[in-house]
């Protein structure tokens, strides 16, 4: 298959539709990208000579970076074509990836790390890719392999990263994005021809898609079950390592390890949703899986208070919190993107970002916030909050399907 091809984005010689194993590269190093290092951040908190919440601002700048880029890059991509921004995108995730791993200025290394985040358009322009590959329906079973490259990857990627900083030191997981980096770039290369039409929205039609989006109510009511569901599993990675290493002494590896317990539950949730999901009402399902993400943290807290917590009941308990988001982020999903179906990118765009900043604004809190001696204790209430306020958003959004049922 011939695609349509347009300047600037004939930049090599690939001119067909790219395989299958290209858009699931991008979508893993997209996902990695954001907790391989995350076992090495006290490690890298004493080599920089700063506070657990300073170093965790690589967590935050980089989510921060990731919402803006949401709502830029799409329509760049919509208006120059995938195959460019990729190139250059990933081009310059590679840059910075090794310009983090040889800094030894702790603010030089915060603006390589907030410059990994153009890595975002691997996973957000695989899907716009298999949009434009296939007709509605027809790309249901890549969409699956690029979710499960997406579930699957935060299950290892704390473990590998906790390994490399055990063996190698934290500089090598930076490395390893170096080189992740420069395959993505050659395989785009080699592999993706544009698949774009060249019809994009003006700017002014962009702009009033998103004002149109925001004036329904249930696309806030959805967004925030987003927003508080994701935070949520942002504030697990931000506080799980200083929780594991500093008050349960774990190991990096273990740590690793242990952060891979909301991305099995998250896996988990997944499978239930596509079992029942046509037969349970979307709105229901939400609200059952947001009560669902309440179990772990309410457990995990009340241990904590009575003394009788050990690092493996209050881990194992957060599987809750991805189970949750399992069942209930495709509702909320599907629910922002409803109440106008001619505008669904744009309240897809709108509502990713909105998520994903509110997401960064938790993570940098739970970073400031968590100290060795109230980091149990504090960790847990931050998450049951983070969960209370999905679950009670859930509620209103629910009603969001009772036209469809």
């Amino acid at each position: 298959m011939r695609l349509p091809s347009f300047s600037p984005a004939n930049l090599g010689p690939a001119t067909t539709a790219p395989r299958r194993a290209t858009l699931i590269l991008m979508t893993a190093v997209s996902v990695l990208t954001l907790n391989l290092f995350l076992p090495s951040l006290p490690s890298m908190a004493a080599e920089f000579g700063v506070s657990y919440g300073a170093i965790s601002m690589a967590i935050a700048g980089y989510l921060f970076l990731s919402a803006v880029l949401t709502l830029l890059l799409g329509p760049l991509a919509d208006r120059f074509g995938r195959r460019p921004v990729l190139l250059g995108t990933f081009t310059i995730f590679a840059l910075a990836s090794a310009g983090a791993a040889i800094t030894q200025d702790y603010a030089l290394f915060l603006v390589f790390r907030m410059c990994q985040a153009v890595c975002a358009t691997g996973s957000t322009l695989s899907r716009a890719i298999v949009r434009d590959m296939y007709p509605p329906g027809k790309g249901t079973s890549v969409l699956g392999y690029i979710a499960m490259a997406m579930a699957v990857a935060p299950m290892i990627g704390p473990l590998i990263g906790g390994v490399m900083e055990e063996t190698l030191g934290w500089r090598s997981v930076f490395w390893l994005f170096a080189a992740l980096g420069a395959l993505c770039v050659t395989v785009i290369y080699l592999d993706l021809g544009e698949t774009a039409s060249g019809t994009a929205k003006t700017n002014a039609e962009q702009v009033q898609g998103y004002k149109d989006v925001t004036r329904a109510a249930a696309f806030w009511t959805n967004t925030l079950v987003l927003g508080f569901s994701i935070s949520a599993f942002f504030v697990f990675l931000a506080g799980a390592p200083l929780v594991a290493g500093e008050i349960y002494g774990l190991s990096p590896s273990f740590v690793g390890f242990v952060m891979g317990a909301t991305a099995l539950g998250y896996f988990l949730g997944s499978f239930v949703t596509g079992r029942i999901a046509e037969r349970v009402p979307l709105g229901a399902m939400m609200i059952w899986g947001r009560w669902v993400g309440m179990i772990g943290p309410v457990g995990a807290l009340l241990l904590v208070l009575s003394g009788f917590d050990t690092p493996y009941l209050v881990f194992g308990l957060m599987v809750t919190l991805g189970a949750a988001n399992g069942i209930s982020l495709a509702a909320a999903n599907t629910g922002a993107m409803s109440v106008r179906p001619d505008l669904a990118g744009s309240a897809a765009g709108l509502s990713g970002a909105i998520a994903t900043a509110m997401g960064a604004v938790f993570s940098a809190l739970t970073g400031a916030l968590l100290t060795p001696q109230n980091g149990d204790w504090l960790f847990c209430l931050l998450l049951v909050l983070m969960c209370a306020g999905a679950l009670a958003a859930s509620y209103p959004a629910s009603k969001t399907f009772e036209r469809f049922d």
